[in-house]
């Protein structure tokens, strides 16, 4: 009665030591992440991919998706551990989800700028303004550049100054194309000339920049190959060794070294690939 009276006394003490530590250090730091991460996705959201979707929302879809997750692997997995790498996998997975929006928009906005520069040069040279030109190009196109073009008008439509909003929509997107085609607008209002003749040097220079990125794409191509290859590779070895010998491989997911040996791997892996893919990403 008394051992059992003593362990009792020790698991409360535990929960209480675990629950003061919680409320103490841990809610402060989980609110200060939260906040911060709803403020990622007002910023890539709203501000960046012109979403109309409340950041909480979002947060709150990422925290749910995160506990689904994790009973999943649980249930799954019969074990804590489980639960604990599935919700890992889940934390990571509105970041990736994101990050691909975010890169197939730009990629769509890079393969408009040069069309876009032409028709702001035709109608400059048709004899009209900057902005009614910008508002001839939101009117004929489509997807994303129509979005930014709407979004910087409407800006200046507001008294925000024309130069103000153009910093603000290279801000924005994060292309140095459009970044470079802002400021070679800006400078030109300031000093002057033939508008049309520089914005068809702009579209040349960013037309020669595409095509030597395309050319250094096409040289890195069988590195980025060989990444995910040396990324798949493992997985494959460890299936091709479970239908050879089923017993030795689930040891690698029972016994705590096996965890361990899997763990330093998939480390080993994610480091490999990012070394790669670092060495691979060549700037012009």
């Amino acid at each position: 009665m008394g051992n059992d009276f003593s362990s009792l006394a020790a698991i409360a003490a535990m929960v209480f030591i675990a629950v003061f530590m919680f409320v103490r250090f841990g809610y402060p730091m989980s609110g200060y992440v939260l906040a911060r991460q709803e403020r990622r996705f007002d910023a890539v959201l709203n501000q960046q991919l012109l979403l109309d979707v409340h950041p909480r929302i979002a947060l709150g879809a990422s925290v749910g998706f995160v506990l689904f997750c994790f009973m999943i692997g649980f249930m799954l997995g019969n074990a804590l551990l489980w639960g604990l790498l599935a919700g890992a996998l889940g934390l990571f997975a509105p970041f990736i989800v994101i990050r691909h929006l975010e890169q197939k928009r730009r990629a769509m906005l890079e393969r408009q700028i040069v069309d876009g520069i032409m028709t702001l040069a035709s109608a400059v040279r048709a004899g009209l303004n900057l902005v009614q030109a910008m508002e001839l190009l939101v009117v004929n196109y489509t997807g994303p550049i129509k979005q930014e073009f709407a979004q910087l008008l409407r800006e200046y439509q507001m008294g925000l100054d024309l130069n103000h909003a153009m910093r603000n929509t290279a801000n924005r997107i994060g292309s140095k194309n459009y970044r470079l085609l802002f400021t070679a607008i800006e400078m030109h209002r300031l000093r002057g000339g033939d508008t049309a003749e520089s914005l068809d040097r702009i579209a040349e220079s960013v037309r020669e920049i595409q095509r030597l990125e395309g050319k250094l794409d096409a040289l890195t191509s069988q590195g980025r190959t060989q990444a995910r290859m040396m990324a798949a590779a493992p997985i494959g070895i460890l299936l091709l060794y479970y239908l050879i010998d089923p017993v030795g491989v689930k040891l690698l997911f029972t016994e705590p070294t096996g965890r361990l040996m899997l763990l330093a791997a998939g480390v080993l892996i994610v480091v490999g690939f990012l070394w790669i893919r670092k060495i691979m990403g060549i700037d012009i």
